[in-house]
């Protein structure tokens, strides 16, 4: 297993959500300097749509940050692609498409956050 080929689709999945994550914090920022003094009820509407809407999107990355860093802490430890449920090897092509994934395909159905 190319443990340096997945280790670099991490970084480079890590470095993309937290360019992310700030755009969306300095988004969230002007939103509260606006949010003070909305002037009617439809503002009021659309400021309050899309500070739910980047809460939720940016809870997910979040979370998809701390699988990362727990795939890479996996690498660092050589536990790295090894199923948690089943102790089995992840197929290569799941690792292509998912790095993060704890679970091979078959014990990701019984955990469909993995999904």
């Amino acid at each position: 297993m190319d443990l340096q080929k997945y280790r670099k689709l991490l970084l480079k999945e890590q470095e993309k959500i937290e360019k992310y994550l700030k755009k969306k914090l300095e988004e969230e920022k002007k939103l509260g300097e606006e949010w003070n003094s909305p002037k009617d009820f439809e503002e009021w509407a659309y400021f309050t749509y899309t500070e739910n809407d980047l809460s939720v999107k940016a809870r997910g990355k979040l979370n998809r940050l701390k699988e990362i860093k727990e795939a890479l802490k996996r690498i660092e430890k050589g536990k790295y692609g090894i199923c948690e449920s089943c102790g089995k090897e992840i197929e290569p092509e799941r690792l292509e498409l998912i790095p993060w994934t704890r679970y091979c395909s078959k014990c990701a159905r019984r955990h469909p956050e993995e999904l």
